[in-house]
């Protein structure tokens, strides 16, 4: 139970209608179990900045939260006393469109903030999953996530220029600048990309965009054997060919994209699905060096493109929780782009060993892989423990991005963090002393 005058505060704050504080309402902002005690929805910056200054006189845990989607991410949390939801911060502030530059406040979802640079025949070249369920900026940026288009663009590291952030003890911290070149000083925006809400609650930022490209089309190639697969997409990356996306479907997962999105891809291969962005000229000259490369590798293939190849593309991002049926088992690994057939092959030997249903997508062209289990969760866990000392043994690495709670405890869920552990200790006790931002949920 929160205290009557942390209550009247809040209420001074925002007024009456902009937080809750009644139990049910409450269950869901839930994080691995551990609900709030009080959700606040403020409507300004300012009004973030005199929450977290009450919460950090009042020694309240604070949990940031956009949508929600990034809510199974990380450990269960130490405490959670209050939820601060960013979801009223969802103003567009400024489109330079002759720059191809854009600020926003980050509780506006991708999707909303695409469709009004999309007016101008702009974008964000982000395409993180579970854009369809509402992810927000914020959350992306905490998150570091990314999507397929990763290949071609980058990260949200390379467009984010400019950040605004309300730190632990509400003071307001301003990095970066409007300007794409800007270049003098120390980096700080990038610190709070990947710092999952533990150093400040990012409320505002400015990105480089890109234009919308003119065409688009993606050819899906099968192959009877992962050798000719791995051979194909190592061609690829070798080749002059501008690659938007390059995604390798295990044949446990190349079933239900097929089946989702009425294709014809054949079951029980693996398959590469190789996606190019530009004027159409180009697109389609580049897809024919596809095509010769797959063919040369026994890769039998189709050409998909307009709003089939969009909902392909959709369904391949959120692949574990629209295209399969899981226990909620998701995990992302990374490793070099030539230890991809050693990994698959790995994951099919724990499938088998194991009993367990194990779905890939493999970002083919950055080493990095999602990774969907179905099955026992007594045989999940040592599953995902041998895959993550096998990646370990080539130079891997392995999180556990979503799981039930009964899997989650025991379990290391960031694994190893190498020697940077001590500098981002330091990080983290300079900008939040009191440990009062998502405490326990990151490493």
């Amino acid at each position: 139970m929160i205290k009557k005058s942390v209550v009247k505060n809040l209420e001074s704050i925002l007024g009456k209608k902009d937080f809750v504080i009644e139990n049910q309402q409450l269950e869901s902002f839930s994080v691995d179990g551990v609900n709030p005690k009080v959700a606040v929805f403020p409507k300004t910056i300012e009004q973030v900045s005199e929450i977290m200054m009450l919460a950090s006189k009042e020694s309240l845990c604070v949990i940031p939260m956009g949508s929600g989607t990034k809510s199974s991410l990380g450990n269960k949390p130490d405490r959670s006393d209050l939820v601060l939801s960013t979801k009223n911060l969802n103003r567009i502030i400024e489109h330079g469109t002759s720059d191809l530059v854009a600020t926003t406040e980050c509780g506006i979802s991708l999707s909303g903030f695409q469709k009004e640079l999309n007016k101008k025949n702009q974008l964000l070249a982000l395409d993180p999953p579970h854009i369809n369920r509402g992810a927000t900026i914020g959350g992306i940026i905490a998150s570091n996530d990314s999507g397929p288009e990763r290949l071609r663009y980058g990260t949200a590291r390379e467009f984010l220029i400019g950040i605004k952030v309300v730190k632990a003890d509400g003071s307001i911290f301003k990095g970066g600048s409007k300007v794409v070149k800007n270049v003098a000083g120390y980096d700080l925006p990038k610190l709070y990309v990947g710092s999952l809400g533990t150093l400040g609650i990012i409320v505002e930022a400015t990105f480089r965009l890109y234009p919308v490209p003119e065409y688009s089309e993606t050819y899906i190639a099968s192959f009877s054997s992962l050798e000719k697969c791995q051979e194909s997409l190592l061609k690829l990356l070798n080749s002059d060919i501008v690659l938007t996306s390059l995604e390798l479907l295990n044949p446990d997962l190349t079933g239900p994209i097929s089946e989702s999105n009425d294709l014809d891809i054949n079951v029980g291969c693996y398959s590469l699905l190789v996606r190019i962005r530009n004027v159409e000229k180009a697109v389609r000259d580049q897809i024919n060096m596809v095509k010769t490369i797959c063919d040369e590798n026994n890769g039998s293939g189709f050409l998909v493109n307009g709003e089939k190849e969009n909902q392909l593309w959709d369904s391949v991002r959120d692949f574990a929780q629209t295209s399969i049926k899981t226990t909620g088992v998701v995990c992302k690994s990374s490793i070099l782009v030539t230890q991809i057939q050693k990994l698959l092959d790995s994951i099919q030997r724990l499938s088998n060993e194991y009993s367990v249903k194990i779905y890939v997508s493999t970002r083919a062209g950055n080493g990095i892989s999602l990774i969907a289990i179905e099955g026992k969760a007594e045989s999940i866990k040592p599953a995902i423990e041998n895959l993550r000392n096998f990646l370990s043994s080539i130079g891997g690495t392995l999180i556990l991005q979503e799981a039930p709670l009964e899997i989650k405890q025991g379990f290391d869920v960031w694994g190893d963090i190498g020697s940077g552990l001590g500098i981002m200790k330091r990080i983290k006790s300079n900008y939040d002393p009191d440990n009062i931002l998502n405490p326990g949920r990151f490493i």
